[in-house]
C-alpha cells in the first residue's frame, strides 16, 4: 500500500492497537485506508511484540512487551505492566514523543496510569471522562462518563470548571451547567448531589452559569451545555443514550427498506451522522497534562478513526493550552 505524503511537520498521534475487544489487525488496517486517504497527522502504533512483527516496518511503531487486557485489575495492571502499549504510549505522550494517545483499552489503568504518568492540572484532583452528546440544539459536554464511580462533591464543581472550560475553547463565551439528577428540585438526589448543588447554585450569584438540577428526559433538550455527574451515572446514561439511538436509526432504517418510505434514505443518513455513537470522537480524558482520547472498548475500526480524527483535532485548536488557560 502507497501512503502518500504528509506535511512535513505533522502532530504526532499515537494509536494503542491492543487491549480491546476489536482485533488489531483490523484497526491497523483502517488506520492505514486513513493515511493512504490523506490524514494530515503522523500516526505511531504501540503494539505487542507478537502483532508488530506482522506490521509494515516502515512505519512507526513501539514494539511492547505486555499487554493491559480488559479484565486486569488498573492498579495491579499499571504496577506489574510498564511496557504494555497503554503504558507506553503515555510515556511517550510525557516526553513528548507525541502530541496525543489515542486507546480503547481498559479505562481503569487508562486513567490511573494518565494520573500517575502525566499528572493532573493544577486545581484538578480527579479526571473525569468528557463525551459530547447531541440534542435538538447542541452538541453539550458530559462528565464523567466512566472514570470515577464515587465522587465528592467538590470534585463536581470541579467536574463544572473542566466542562466550561471545554466549551470555552470551543468557542461558547457563557457555557451554562446542569447537574444530572432524579428531579429539579434541590433537596432530590444523593448527598454528594444535594451538597454540589447548594456549592454551585452558591457560585452561581456571582456568574450566573448553574441552570439547576436536570432530569434524564430533559437533557436532549439543549437547554445548557454542560451536564456534570458521577462516573457510575453518566456512563449508564451515555451508554443507555447511544442504544436507545441506535435502536431508532435501525428501526427507521429497516421500515425505510421495506415500505415506500425509500425517499427518507438521505434524511436518515443525515440522523445518523447526528446520533451514533460511532460517529464521535470517543470519550477525551480531561484534567490531565495531556491530550487523551478514549475510545469504547468493543469500538469498531470506523469509531476508532472517529477517535483519531478527534485527536488530532484537539491538538490543532490548542486544546489543551486552551482548558490550562481557561482552569486558572
Amino acid at each position: 500500500m502507497k501512503l502518500r505524503k504528509t506535511n512535513p511537520h505533522p502532530f504526532r498521534i499515537g494509536i494503542d492497537l491492543m487491549g480491546c475487544d476489536t482485533a488489531p489487525e483490523d484497526i491497523y488496517r483502517a488506520v492505514l485506508q486513513l493515511l493512504e486517504d490523506g490524514f494530515p497527522g503522523q500516526i505511531i502504533f504501540f503494539a505487542s511484540a507478537e502483532i508488530s512483527g506482522e506490521l509494515d516496518p516502515s512505519l512507526h511503531i513501539v514494539k511492547c512487551s505486555q499487554v493491559i487486557q480488559m479484565n486486569d485489575d488498573p492498579l495491579s495492571a499499571v504496577r506489574r505492566k510498564k511496557d504494555s502499549t497503554l503504558c507506553q504510549g503515555l510515556r511517550f505522550l510525557k516526553d513528548n514523543k507525541i502530541d496525543a494517545f489515542v486507546s480503547a483499552g481498559n479505562t481503569g489503568a487508562l486513567l490511573l496510569a494518565a494520573t500517575t504518568t502525566l499528572k493532573t492540572l493544577k486545581g484538578i484532583d480527579r479526571p473525569a471522562l468528557l463525551a459530547l452528546l447531541p440534542t435538538k440544539k447542541k452538541q453539550i459536554a458530559v462528565l464523567d462518563v466512566g472514570a470515577n464511580l464515587s465522587l465528592k462533591s467538590e470534585h463536581i464543581l470541579q467536574f463544572a470548571a473542566m466542562g466550561i472550560a471545554y466549551q470555552k475553547s470551543r468557542g461558547i463565551a457563557n457555557p451554562t451547567v446542569g447537574l444530572l439528577n432524579i428531579g429539579t428540585e434541590a433537596i432530590k438526589g444523593t448527598p454528594q448531589l444535594r451538597e454540589a448543588y447548594i456549592k454551585l447554585d452558591a457560585m452561581n450569584r456571582d456568574e450566573q452559569f448553574f441552570a439547576g438540577n436536570v432530569e434524564g428526559k430533559d437533557v436532549f433538550q439543549g437547554h445548557i451545555d454542560v451536564l456534570v455527574t458521577d462516573g457510575f451515572t453518566g456512563n449508564v446514561f451515555l451508554k443507555t443514550a447511544e442504544g436507545i439511538a441506535a435502536f431508532i436509526l435501525e428501526e427507521l432504517e429497516m421500515t425505510s427498506r421495506e415500505t415506500s418510505f425509500s425517499h427518507l434514505k438521505h434524511e436518515l443518513a443525515s440522523l445518523r451522522s447526528r446520533l451514533h455513537y460511532a460517529e464521535y470522537p470517543g470519550a477525551i480524558l480531561c484534567g490531565v497534562n495531556g491530550v487523551v482520547v478514549k475510545c469504547h472498548g468493543d469500538s469498531s475500526p470506523e469509531t476508532f478513526i472517529h477517535g483519531i480524527k478527534g485527536a488530532l483535532r484537539l491538538v490543532e485548536h490548542g486544546f489543551l493550552e486552551k482548558i490550562k488557560s481557561q482552569l486558572l
